[in-house]
This record gives structure tokens, C-alpha cells and sequence, in this order.
């Protein structure tokens, strides 16, 4: 794994598909971002061309919202049928996942049995995302993992 990063992020405003799923991997997902890709590029206000593929309100029961998104100017332009979601500035670690969608699981893994751990960092509450950048022709390119620490 490439050397992950400690900066403090910018807020975005995001919106997306919302929807409940087992925390991990989950066939679910998959369909979500099926749902949510005839959005890309439409929705009003949407910045860029990179996705978020956003984990919230965990239940602390074994549960989670996920949310694949865009990020968008203003969250009162959305669509009413999308969720939006609002995450401030906040300290946050890059973790670069340069290998197939596939294997993200196992980096997920490692960032919070070893790196976090052996960083001496805590993870903080709030939304821990993926970023998917899709303006190139080999995509989703490098993935980056989000997540906010103390």
C-alpha cells in the first residue's frame, strides 16, 4: 500500500442513492451504483467527475448507510428522489487503493487492522468514503479511501 495521507478536507456536499446494507461487502451495493450511474452527469449543480461511495450512520449493530454519490454545489437543487448528505472539514487519512475494485475489501482491512493501529491515530464519528475518479479512460483509475481520525 502506497504511504497514505493525514490532511484536513475540504466539506462537500454530496448527492446520491441512499440505502441500508451488513457492514462489508455486500452484493447490495452493486446494485445501488447500478441504480445511481443513469444520474452521473445529470444531476444539477454536480462538481466534477468523481463518485463517493460514502458509509454512514452505522447502528453499531452490525449495520450502515451507504450511499454512492456525486458531489454537488448545493444540496437544495437536488432531485427529491436522491439523498443528500453534508460532511464538514474534518482531519481525514488517504489510503490510495491502486488495485482492482475486487481486492478493495482486503485494503479496507488493512487500514483498520494495521495502519490506523500502528499509526497511533483513532477513527473519528462520521461518514468514511471511497473516491472514484472517472475522468479517464481507464477507470475508476486509483481509488482513494477516506477516513476521519483524531
Amino acid at each position: 500500500m502506497t504511504t497514505p495521507a493525514v490532511h484536513t478536507s475540504s466539506a462537500l456536499t454530496l448527492a446520491g442513492r441512499n440505502g441500508t446494507f451488513a457492514i462489508g461487502p455486500s452484493p447490495g451495493i452493486r446494485e445501488l451504483w447500478e441504480r445511481f450511474m443513469p444520474d452521473f452527469g445529470r444531476i444539477a449543480g454536480q462538481v466534477g467527475t468523481k463518485t463517493y461511495g460514502v458509509c454512514h450512520r452505522f447502528d453499531g449493530k452490525g449495520r450502515m448507510d451507504y450511499m454512492a454519490a456525486v458531489q454537488v454545489e448545493n444540496a437544495g437543487e437536488v432531485p427529491g428522489y436522491l439523498h443528500t448528505l453534508i460532511i464538514p472539514a474534518r482531519k481525514v487519512v488517504v489510503f490510495p487503493h491502486d488495485g482492482d475494485v475486487a481486492t478493495l475489501s482486503e485494503t479496507w482491512r488493512r487500514i483498520f487492522d494495521a495502519w490506523i493501529p500502528q499509526a497511533g491515530l483513532m477513527v473519528a464519528e462520521g461518514p468514511q468514503f471511497e473516491v472514484y475518479d472517472f475522468s479517464s479512460d481507464e477507470l475508476p483509475g486509483t481509488i482513494e479511501i477516506h477516513i476521519p481520525v483524531t
